[in-house]
C-alpha cells in the first residue's frame, strides 16, 4: 500500500491556498487536466518523472507544454514539486487534493457494483436514498461485473456494504463449516464419554472378580 504521508501533505498545503484564494473547483480542474494528458501520455510522464533529466529542464517542458491550460498558481506548486524532487507525487497529490475539494463542497463519489447495468428508475431511486443517507450530494459510478451472481455492491473511500449473492454464499458456506466443525466435536466428545464410561465399567468389573 502506498504511503500517502507526504502527498497529503502537500495536498493539505495546496487545498488551504487555493481555498484562501477562492479558487479550489478552479484549481482541481486543472490539476485534472495536468493528471489526464500524463496518464494519456506515457512517455512524457516517464520523461518528467525520470531522475536523470534535470530539473530545469522538466520545468522549461511542464511550461511548454501547461502553460496555456493552467493559471502560474498551478505552475508554480509544479515548480515547487520539481524543485523538492517529488514529482512522482504527482498522482496522488491531485487525487487526494480532489478528495479534500470533494468533501469542502460536500459531494460523495459512490461506486455501485451491479451483475448488470441499472435501470434508470432504480439508480435514480438508489441516488435518492444514498442522498438522504449520507446527507451529501452524491455522484453515483454503476460498475458491471461478469464474476458478480447478482445483488449490489456499494462503496466509497471510507465504507463498503456488500449486498452481493456472492457474500451471501461465502457466508452460507462459512457457516456450513463452522457447523460441521461443531458437529464433528460433538461427535468426538460424544465418543470420548462412551470410552469412559466403557473403561470404567471394566475396571469395575475387575474389582468385583477379584
Amino acid at each position: 500500500m502506498a504511503n500517502l504521508v507526504l502527498p497529503t501533505k502537500y495536498a493539505d498545503a495546496l487545498f488551504l491556498l487555493a481555498k484562501e484564494k477562492n479558487i479550489l473547483q478552479k484549481t482541481k480542474e486543472e490539476l485534472n487536466i495536468i493528471k489526464d494528458i500524463l496518464n494519456n501520455n506515457i512517455s512524457l510522464k516517464n520523461v518528467i518523472f525520470h531522475p536523470g533529466i534535470s530539473k530545469d529542464e522538466k520545468k522549461k517542458i511542464f511550461i511548454e507544454l501547461f502553460s496555456k491550460y493552467i493559471s502560474d498558481f498551478v505552475l508554480n506548486f509544479f515548480k515547487l514539486l520539481i524543485d523538492k524532487k517529488r514529482e512522482r507525487l504527482t498522482d496522488d497529490i491531485i487525487n487526494i487534493f480532489s478528495e479534500k475539494v470533494d468533501e469542502y463542497n460536500n459531494i460523495r463519489k459512490v461506486i455501485v457494483e451491479t451483475a448488470y447495468p441499472l435501470e434508470t428508475e432504480k439508480k435514480e431511486k438508489l441516488l435518492n436514498q444514498l442522498n438522504k443517507l449520507m446527507k451529501a450530494k452524491v455522484i453515483l459510478n454503476n460498475i458491471t461485473r461478469d464474476d458478480m451472481l447478482g445483488g449490489i455492491i456499494i462503496r466509497d473511500r471510507l465504507h463498503l456494504i456488500d449486498a452481493s449473492v456472492n457474500q451471501f454464499l461465502n457466508s452460507m458456506k462459512n457457516k456450513l463449516k463452522e457447523t460441521k466443525i461443531i458437529g464433528i466435536k460433538k461427535q468426538s466428545k460424544t465418543k470420548t464419554s462412551k470410552k469412559k464410561k466403557i473403561t470404567k465399567k471394566k475396571v469395575n468389573k475387575s474389582k468385583k472378580n477379584k
